[in-house]
């Protein structure tokens, strides 16, 4: 495979003919992850595109490898959301380079932003919560059963098991025995589940891009994503959302803050009027990822890099608490939460 650097990345786009000859061509790294190089590429006289190439060792500390293929999984992913989204909410696929692991994208608006910094920047956009839970639950109501998760890359889940359930649920099972037996049960979706969504499986702050003028959302980084339960999406917003707001408390403002995250469950809800899930079960199954994934962000491969010593103390009385607990559903969060940050 030729690895592809911003040194390298205007040499191999010349010599496979992928921009006009003669053209000025610029290229520099985007910090999206851990797990690709992310470049931009900006062309004389054409818009901006995005070039990604898998790497299988991931950049974290500890030791962790996922198969090169999964840049594919991204590839049909953009190809099977495209369609039902309004243009521009994923970014369109412009080429494929199957040898070296790499396609080519459509870029964001300029004046996007991630909305991971505005969060830690310490910016609560409720309009932004709400727009994130529209856009979940119409990927998640719109691909209920689709033919594309029947098979192919979307129904393979070999990757999410490598850059999810291993390095955080069977991780965290590991390091805290006494929760291992619910963080276990959910490693797989319930026998009984009526059907498969679109799972994007890192639907995070940091993969969402936010418009400045419109409001609009560009959701990207796909390759976890898979046949599954729409819980695990759910809770894993939630587990940032949860996150950041341990982040922003403060002597001034001791109590994490309800309301991205209702503004969050309020534009997600409607939609599961569409699905043919057991609401309640939905919900609970969404609190327990979320206190899961919470915990692994602590205590898993690849923990948070912004929560002191004392905030990551009441996380993990928070999310073993609410682990404990099977009947814990989304409005118990925050109150858990505020509760152990108040004990710190």
């Amino acid at each position: 495979m030729r690895e592809i650097t911003p040194e390298t990345a205007v040499d191999y786009l010349c010599e496979t003919g992928h921009v006009p000859p003669g053209a000025a061509v610029t290229a520099r790294a985007l910090g999206w992850g851990v797990s690709n190089i992310v470049l931009r590429i900006e062309v004389e006289g054409a818009p901006p595109f995005v070039l990604k190439q898998a790497r299988e060792r991931l950049r974290t500390r500890a030791h962790w490898v996922s198969r090169l293929d999964r840049i594919w999984t991204e590839h049909a992913a953009l190809c099977c959301l495209a369609p039902l989204l309004d243009p521009g909410t994923v970014p369109a696929v412009l080429f494929a380079d199957r040898e070296n692991y790499l396609f080519a994208m459509t870029s964001a608006p300029d004046d996007a932003v991630v909305w991971k910094e505005r969060l830690l920047a310490g910016v609560a956009e409720p309009e932004v919560a709400r727009a994130a839970g529209t856009l979940l639950g119409a990927i998640h109501a719109a691909t209920f059963n689709h033919p594309a998760l029947a098979d192919g890359p979307l129904a393979d889940t070999v990757i999410f098991d490598q850059l999810r359930l291993d390095p955080f649920y069977r991780t965290i099972a590991r390091v805290h025995p006494d929760v291992a037996a619910p963080v276990e049960a959910l490693l797989a979706p319930p026998p009984d589940l009526p059907g498969r969504c679109f799972v994007h499986a890192d639907f995070s702050p940091k993969n969402i891009l936010v418009h400045a003028g419109s409001r609009g959302l560009t959701l990207v980084d796909f390759e976890t994503a898979h046949a599954g339960d729409p819980a695990y999406d759910l809770g894993f917003l939630l587990c940032h959302l949860l996150l950041k707001a341990a982040h922003a408390t403060s002597p001034t403002s001791p109590a994490p803050d309800a309301v991205l995250i209702n503004a969050f469950l309020g534009a997600y809800r409607p939609w599961t009027s569409a699905l043919p899930f057991d609401r309640t079960a939905l919900d609970r199954r969404a609190a327990a990822h979320a206190a899961a994934c919470a915990l692994a962000r602590i205590d898993g491969k690849s923990p948070v890099d912004y929560l002191d010593q004392s905030r990551q103390e009441a996380v993990r009385r928070f999310a073993r608490t609410a682990l404990g607990d099977r009947l814990t559903t989304t409005a118990d969060l925050v109150p858990l939460l505020a509760r152990e940050m108040h004990v710190s």
